[in-house]
Protein backbone atom coordinates (compact mmCIF):
# COMPACT_ATOMS: atom_id res chain seq x y z
CA UNK A 1 0.00 0.00 0.00
CA UNK A 2 1.11 2.92 -0.88
CA UNK A 3 2.10 5.42 2.20
CA UNK A 4 0.39 9.17 2.77
CA UNK A 5 3.86 10.45 2.77
CA UNK A 6 4.87 8.73 -0.65
CA UNK A 7 0.97 10.18 -2.33
CA UNK A 8 2.46 13.64 -1.06
CA UNK A 9 5.31 13.65 -2.64
CA UNK A 10 3.47 12.07 -6.40
CA UNK A 11 1.30 14.97 -5.44
CA UNK A 12 3.97 17.53 -5.20
CA UNK A 13 5.58 16.16 -8.18
CA UNK A 14 2.83 16.90 -10.37
CA UNK A 15 1.34 20.16 -9.27
CA UNK A 16 4.87 21.44 -10.41
CA UNK A 17 4.65 19.54 -13.47
CA UNK A 18 1.11 21.44 -14.15
CA UNK A 19 2.47 24.95 -13.27
CA UNK A 20 5.37 24.47 -15.76
CA UNK A 21 5.48 26.47 -19.20
CA UNK A 22 3.80 24.96 -22.43
CA UNK A 23 0.64 25.01 -24.80
CA UNK A 24 -2.07 22.75 -25.46
CA UNK A 25 -4.74 23.34 -27.77
CA UNK A 26 -7.76 23.01 -26.33
CA UNK A 27 -9.86 20.31 -27.62
CA UNK A 28 -14.01 20.43 -28.16
CA UNK A 29 -16.20 17.75 -27.47
CA UNK A 30 -17.15 16.79 -30.99
CA UNK A 31 -13.32 16.98 -31.70
CA UNK A 32 -13.09 13.74 -29.97
CA UNK A 33 -16.84 12.53 -30.27
CA UNK A 34 -16.27 9.44 -32.78
CA UNK A 35 -12.52 8.06 -31.97
CA UNK A 36 -13.57 4.79 -29.94
CA UNK A 37 -16.11 3.57 -32.66
CA UNK A 38 -13.22 4.55 -35.47
CA UNK A 39 -10.21 3.10 -33.92
CA UNK A 40 -10.13 0.06 -35.75
CA UNK A 41 -10.83 1.37 -39.09
CA UNK A 42 -7.95 4.28 -38.38
CA UNK A 43 -5.64 1.87 -37.66
CA UNK A 44 -6.66 0.33 -40.89
CA UNK A 45 -5.92 3.35 -42.86
CA UNK A 46 -2.88 4.15 -41.13
CA UNK A 47 -1.32 0.70 -41.92
CA UNK A 48 -2.59 1.08 -45.75
CA UNK A 49 -1.25 5.60 -45.83
CA UNK A 50 2.24 4.70 -43.50
CA UNK A 51 2.73 1.04 -43.38
CA UNK A 52 2.59 0.93 -39.74
CA UNK A 53 -0.37 0.71 -36.26
CA UNK A 54 -1.11 3.11 -34.52
CA UNK A 55 1.19 1.16 -31.98
CA UNK A 56 4.18 0.51 -34.57
CA UNK A 57 3.89 4.46 -35.27
CA UNK A 58 4.44 5.08 -31.27
CA UNK A 59 6.69 2.69 -31.12
CA UNK A 60 9.06 3.99 -33.88
CA UNK A 61 8.82 7.78 -32.04
CA UNK A 62 10.73 6.09 -29.33
CA UNK A 63 13.50 3.88 -31.09
CA UNK A 64 11.71 0.72 -29.80
CA UNK A 65 9.71 -1.93 -31.48
CA UNK A 66 6.14 -3.02 -30.40
CA UNK A 67 7.28 -6.40 -29.30
CA UNK A 68 9.78 -4.55 -26.65
CA UNK A 69 7.11 -2.18 -25.38
CA UNK A 70 4.66 -5.22 -24.82
CA UNK A 71 6.96 -7.63 -23.80
CA UNK A 72 8.12 -5.26 -20.58
CA UNK A 73 4.82 -3.63 -20.15
CA UNK A 74 1.55 -5.50 -21.09
CA UNK A 75 0.55 -5.96 -17.98
CA UNK A 76 0.49 -2.04 -16.90
CA UNK A 77 -2.83 -0.24 -15.39
CA UNK A 78 -3.31 3.19 -16.74
CA UNK A 79 -5.50 5.63 -15.03
CA UNK A 80 -7.24 8.49 -16.89
CA UNK A 81 -7.84 11.26 -13.91
CA UNK A 82 -10.98 14.12 -14.85
CA UNK A 83 -9.47 17.62 -14.22
CA UNK A 84 -12.06 20.22 -13.40
CA UNK A 85 -10.03 23.26 -13.34
CA UNK A 86 -10.23 26.26 -15.75
CA UNK A 87 -12.69 26.06 -18.15
CA UNK A 88 -13.33 22.20 -17.05
CA UNK A 89 -13.72 18.56 -18.17
CA UNK A 90 -14.71 17.84 -22.48
CA UNK A 91 -17.19 15.81 -22.56
CA UNK A 92 -15.80 12.50 -23.89
CA UNK A 93 -12.09 13.38 -23.90
CA UNK A 94 -11.18 11.15 -20.38
CA UNK A 95 -13.29 8.19 -22.00
CA UNK A 96 -11.55 8.78 -25.41
CA UNK A 97 -8.25 8.22 -23.71
CA UNK A 98 -9.10 5.28 -21.77
CA UNK A 99 -10.47 3.75 -25.58
CA UNK A 100 -7.26 4.74 -27.38
CA UNK A 101 -4.95 2.69 -24.39
CA UNK A 102 -7.42 -0.09 -24.47
CA UNK A 103 -7.05 -0.52 -28.06
CA UNK A 104 -3.04 -0.40 -27.65
CA UNK A 105 -3.59 -3.35 -26.46
CA UNK A 106 -3.08 -1.98 -22.11
CA UNK A 107 -5.59 -1.98 -18.86
CA UNK A 108 -6.75 1.37 -18.57
CA UNK A 109 -10.05 2.98 -16.60
CA UNK A 110 -11.29 6.68 -16.19
CA UNK A 111 -11.68 7.04 -11.34
CA UNK A 112 -14.43 7.62 -10.97
CA UNK A 113 -13.56 11.18 -8.74
CA UNK A 114 -11.75 13.92 -10.13
CA UNK A 115 -8.57 15.80 -9.61
CA UNK A 116 -6.65 15.01 -6.49
CA UNK A 117 -9.34 12.54 -5.62
CA UNK A 118 -8.72 10.92 -8.55
CA UNK A 119 -5.38 11.05 -8.06
CA UNK A 120 -5.71 8.61 -5.21
CA UNK A 121 -8.10 6.25 -6.46
CA UNK A 122 -5.65 5.79 -9.25
CA UNK A 123 -2.97 4.82 -6.83
CA UNK A 124 -5.26 2.49 -4.75
CA UNK A 125 -6.35 0.40 -8.04
CA UNK A 126 -2.62 -0.14 -8.35
CA UNK A 127 -2.60 1.91 -11.82
CA UNK A 128 1.30 2.41 -13.31
CA UNK A 129 1.11 5.16 -15.64
CA UNK A 130 -1.51 8.23 -14.80
CA UNK A 131 -2.97 10.64 -17.42
CA UNK A 132 -4.13 13.54 -16.56
CA UNK A 133 -4.66 17.30 -18.31
CA UNK A 134 -6.00 20.91 -17.61
CA UNK A 135 -6.69 23.88 -20.02
CA UNK A 136 -2.64 24.41 -20.84
CA UNK A 137 -1.23 20.39 -20.08
CA UNK A 138 -2.10 17.22 -20.70
CA UNK A 139 0.86 14.69 -19.60
CA UNK A 140 1.55 10.93 -18.91
CA UNK A 141 3.49 10.00 -15.31
CA UNK A 142 4.34 6.93 -15.02
CA UNK A 143 4.03 6.63 -10.96
CA UNK A 144 6.02 3.56 -10.47
CA UNK A 145 9.28 6.13 -10.38
CA UNK A 146 7.75 9.06 -9.80
CA UNK A 147 10.09 11.11 -11.93
CA UNK A 148 8.39 10.13 -15.67
CA UNK A 149 6.79 12.98 -17.04
CA UNK A 150 5.43 12.97 -20.64
CA UNK A 151 4.03 16.10 -22.45
CA UNK A 152 1.41 15.74 -24.75
CA UNK A 153 3.46 18.43 -27.33
CA UNK A 154 6.63 17.21 -27.28
CA UNK A 155 5.50 13.32 -27.73
CA UNK A 156 2.52 14.55 -30.21
CA UNK A 157 5.35 15.85 -32.30
CA UNK A 158 7.58 12.70 -31.93
CA UNK A 159 5.07 10.43 -32.96
CA UNK A 160 3.89 12.30 -35.94
CA UNK A 161 7.31 13.07 -36.87
CA UNK A 162 7.58 9.25 -36.91
CA UNK A 163 4.17 8.74 -38.85
CA UNK A 164 6.05 10.76 -41.62
CA UNK A 165 9.12 9.33 -41.58
CA UNK A 166 7.53 5.82 -42.29
CA UNK A 167 5.02 7.29 -44.52
CA UNK A 168 8.13 9.16 -46.61
CA UNK A 169 10.04 5.63 -46.61
CA UNK A 170 12.89 7.45 -44.67
CA UNK A 171 13.68 11.60 -43.93
CA UNK A 172 17.23 10.84 -44.18
CA UNK A 173 19.16 13.41 -46.60
CA UNK A 174 15.72 14.92 -47.22
CA UNK A 175 14.09 18.04 -46.45
CA UNK A 176 11.20 18.78 -44.11
CA UNK A 177 9.28 22.33 -43.67
CA UNK A 178 8.34 22.79 -40.22
CA UNK A 179 5.24 25.02 -39.50
CA UNK A 180 5.52 25.86 -35.93
CA UNK A 181 7.92 26.19 -33.10
CA UNK A 182 6.14 25.89 -30.07
CA UNK A 183 6.20 22.00 -28.03
CA UNK A 184 5.18 20.10 -31.12
CA UNK A 185 7.42 21.50 -33.59
CA UNK A 186 10.52 21.08 -30.96
CA UNK A 187 9.44 17.59 -30.29
CA UNK A 188 8.58 16.69 -34.44
CA UNK A 189 12.11 18.72 -34.80
CA UNK A 190 14.02 16.48 -32.17
CA UNK A 191 12.98 13.54 -34.34
CA UNK A 192 13.19 14.55 -38.13
CA UNK A 193 16.86 15.52 -37.18
CA UNK A 194 17.87 13.03 -35.17
CA UNK A 195 17.00 10.94 -38.21
CA UNK A 196 18.96 12.80 -40.62
CA UNK A 197 16.38 15.38 -42.49
CA UNK A 198 17.57 18.97 -43.12
CA UNK A 199 14.88 20.64 -41.07
CA UNK A 200 13.46 24.20 -41.92
CA UNK A 201 11.05 26.13 -39.74
CA UNK A 202 8.88 29.04 -40.14
CA UNK A 203 6.92 30.32 -37.12
CA UNK A 204 5.14 33.89 -37.17
CA UNK A 205 6.94 34.80 -33.99
CA UNK A 206 10.71 34.97 -35.29
CA UNK A 207 11.90 34.00 -31.69
CA UNK A 208 10.42 31.31 -31.32
CA UNK A 209 11.97 29.73 -34.43
CA UNK A 210 15.47 31.32 -33.34
CA UNK A 211 14.99 29.18 -29.90
CA UNK A 212 14.28 25.95 -32.01
CA UNK A 213 16.91 26.62 -34.19
CA UNK A 214 19.10 26.91 -30.90
CA UNK A 215 17.70 23.66 -29.17
CA UNK A 216 17.66 21.40 -32.45
CA UNK A 217 21.18 21.44 -33.75
CA UNK A 218 21.06 21.74 -37.55
CA UNK A 219 17.64 23.50 -37.91
CA UNK A 220 17.16 26.59 -40.46
CA UNK A 221 14.64 29.23 -40.38
CA UNK A 222 12.68 30.05 -43.13
CA UNK A 223 11.04 33.71 -42.85
CA UNK A 224 8.99 33.82 -46.33
CA UNK A 225 5.99 31.47 -45.55
CA UNK A 226 4.26 31.19 -49.10
CA UNK A 227 7.52 31.69 -50.29
CA UNK A 228 8.61 28.82 -49.37
CA UNK A 229 5.69 26.21 -48.58
CA UNK A 230 5.75 25.02 -52.63
CA UNK A 231 9.11 23.71 -52.68
CA UNK A 232 9.07 21.41 -50.01
CA UNK A 233 7.78 18.03 -50.63
CA UNK A 234 7.41 17.16 -46.71
CA UNK A 235 5.55 19.46 -44.44
CA UNK A 236 4.48 19.17 -40.48
CA UNK A 237 2.36 21.65 -40.01
CA UNK A 238 2.81 22.12 -35.85
CA UNK A 239 -0.10 24.91 -35.53
CA UNK A 240 -3.33 25.65 -34.49
CA UNK A 241 -3.57 28.15 -37.37
CA UNK A 242 -7.01 26.89 -39.60
CA UNK A 243 -6.56 26.30 -43.46
CA UNK A 244 -3.02 28.25 -44.21
CA UNK A 245 -2.11 25.76 -46.79
CA UNK A 246 -4.45 25.84 -49.47
CA UNK A 247 -4.39 23.89 -53.25
CA UNK A 248 -2.47 26.26 -54.90
CA UNK A 249 0.71 25.14 -52.84
CA UNK A 250 -0.23 21.97 -52.23
CA UNK A 251 2.08 19.15 -54.99
CA UNK A 252 1.16 15.94 -56.51
CA UNK A 253 3.55 14.41 -54.73
CA UNK A 254 2.82 16.58 -51.17
CA UNK A 255 2.94 14.49 -48.02
CA UNK A 256 1.94 16.38 -44.56
CA UNK A 257 2.21 15.55 -41.20
CA UNK A 258 -0.74 17.75 -39.63
CA UNK A 259 -1.38 17.44 -35.69
CA UNK A 260 -2.91 20.84 -35.07
CA UNK A 261 -6.32 21.33 -34.27
CA UNK A 262 -7.84 22.75 -36.22
CA UNK A 263 -6.45 21.09 -39.43
CA UNK A 264 -4.50 23.98 -41.15
CA UNK A 265 -5.48 22.38 -45.03
CA UNK A 266 -8.07 23.87 -46.47
CA UNK A 267 -11.13 22.07 -47.69
CA UNK A 268 -10.29 22.59 -51.31
CA UNK A 269 -7.15 20.81 -50.32
CA UNK A 270 -8.22 17.16 -48.65
CA UNK A 271 -9.66 15.96 -52.30
CA UNK A 272 -6.13 16.56 -53.65
CA UNK A 273 -3.99 15.10 -50.18
CA UNK A 274 -6.09 11.18 -50.13
CA UNK A 275 -3.52 8.78 -49.06
CA UNK A 276 -0.86 11.51 -48.21
CA UNK A 277 -2.12 13.36 -45.16
CA UNK A 278 -1.78 12.29 -41.83
CA UNK A 279 -4.20 13.72 -38.84
CA UNK A 280 -6.05 12.85 -35.92
CA UNK A 281 -7.49 14.67 -33.14
CA UNK A 282 -6.01 12.31 -30.44
CA UNK A 283 -4.82 8.73 -31.58
CA UNK A 284 -1.12 9.25 -31.81
CA UNK A 285 -0.13 11.45 -29.40
CA UNK A 286 -1.84 9.37 -26.95
CA UNK A 287 -0.35 6.46 -28.00
CA UNK A 288 3.02 8.03 -27.95
CA UNK A 289 2.82 9.45 -24.39
CA UNK A 290 2.33 5.84 -23.14
CA UNK A 291 5.44 4.38 -25.21
CA UNK A 292 7.63 7.24 -24.36
CA UNK A 293 6.31 6.71 -19.92
CA UNK A 294 6.21 3.08 -20.38
CA UNK A 295 9.80 2.88 -22.08
CA UNK A 296 11.93 5.01 -18.78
Amino acid sequence: MTSVSEMNEIFVFIVVVLRGSGYMTRLREEDVLYIAESLKEYDKQLVKNVGKSLAGIAAHAIGRTEKEIYDLHHATSVAIIPVTCGEGIINGFSGSVQKIIEHLGFTAFVTGHKDVGGLAEAVKKGAKVIFLADDDHFVAINISTGRVVVDNGEATGKGYAAALDLMSGGLREREVLLLGAGPVGTGAAAFMSGHGARVFVYDVELEKAENLKKTVPGVQIVRDFYEALPEYKLLFDATPAPEIIVKEYVREDTMISAPGIPLGLSQGCLPLMADRLIHDALEIGVAAMLFEALSN
